[in-house]
């Protein structure tokens, strides 16, 4: 006996009432699966914003506005890179802002901007006064206490001190130096040479090997020397050999300050002798530190810091003295 089939008119009754269920589901399945993307997405926006809010928590006051590139939260390990849009499945840019506006309560209003839009800031970063003390380790990038931080020449690792110069509240970053040098010794350029730094470079990127490349690790120039002093009449750019100063009178008399009172002792600290100059404490290893400048006028001379206190010169191949003391800047969002 055959088994009977389905007849033409019960298989399209059956498609008819299956169109009709898709019809009415499939929308329906579309729609949470939208509002599934449009929630995971908001998710991932209070992520985003929880990490902005992080960076300019100490910064934040009422009535300002924080802009607060996608980069900038990556950089500060608030992020992980890259960081996914997931609402379009792409990667965002990290060139894009997180726009933050605080009211008169302080309270915080986020908003991602589209890349390319433009953000102003009306935030107001903290000052650091010269010579102000910070302790960091730059390869976490991160603070840390002074009962961890290490002050002898030759540390190029783990927690040691720094001192803030040049600063201003518009900077989102402080400039600092180390209180020692982290190589006692070094040429600036063995071949006699001015025109470029050489071994000390060399060195200087030996010693910073392990840093956080954020840091971006240098010499100090001779300018901002003479900025940290008050010489305004100084400019390495013009200035010849004959134009070098003591910190604390900027002139060429001798300042005889007793131990641990001078200014800018911070300055010229573990260095050689200089407790006669007014340092804390001497080391007899080196006699100071080079700076990134050149003297133009003298083709085998630049400028370094000497342990009497004063901003002098030598001649570039001279590698029996002077040392690598690095310059690194901190984003003030970690400090």
């Amino acid at each position: 006996m055959k088994k009977k089939g389905f007849t033409l008119i019960e298989l399209l009754a059956v498609l008819t009432i299956f169109s009709i269920i898709c019809l009415l589901a499939v929308p329906l399945i579309l729609n949470q699966v939208k509002n599934n993307q449009k929630q995971i997405s908001e998710t991932q926006k209070e992520i985003i914003f929880h990490a902005a809010y992080l960076y300019s928590e100490e910064n934040l006051k009422p009535n300002q506005t924080s802009c607060v590139l996608i980069q900038e939260l990556i950089d500060a390990d608030l992020l992980d890179e890259p960081v996914q849009d997931l609402e379009t499945g792409t990667t965002l840019e990290p060139d894009r802002y997180v726009k933050i506006v605080t009211d008169n309560k302080k309270k915080a209003n986020y908003e991602l901007l589209k890349q390319g839009e433009s953000c102003t800031a009306s935030i107001k970063y903290p000052k650091y006064d010269n010579g102000t003390v910070i302790y960091f380790n730059p390869e976490t990038n991160q603070k840390c206490s002074s009962s961890e931080a290490k002050s002898t020449t030759g540390t190029k690792t783990g927690c040691m001190k720094w001192h803030a110069f040049n600063d201003s509240e518009n900077s989102s970053t402080v400039n600092v130096i180390l209180d020692h040098n982290t190589t006692a010794k070094v040429a600036w350029n063995s071949s006699g040479s001015n025109s470029q730094m050489k071994e000390v470079k060399t060195v200087l990127n030996s010693d910073t090997a392990t840093w956080n490349s954020s840091l971006n690790p240098r010499l100090i120039g001779a300018n901002e020397i003479a900025k940290i002093t008050g010489n305004t009449g100084f400019d390495a750019n013009v200035a010849g050999k004959d134009n070098w100063f003591y910190f604390e009178t900027n002139k060429q008399n001798d300042p005889s300050i007793a131990q641990g009172k001078a200014k800018y002792k911070w300055l010229f600290n573990y260095t050689q002798g200089c407790t006669s100059w007014g340092c804390d404490v001497n080391d007899s290893s080196t006699m100071g530190y080079w700076t990134s400048s050149p003297i133009l006028s003298v083709a085998n001379n630049a400028w370094y810091v000497r342990y009497a206190g004063r901003l002098y010169y030598s001649e570039v191949k001279n590698n029996n003295y002077y040392g690598v003391r690095p310059v690194i800047s901190i984003s003030k969002s970690v400090l």
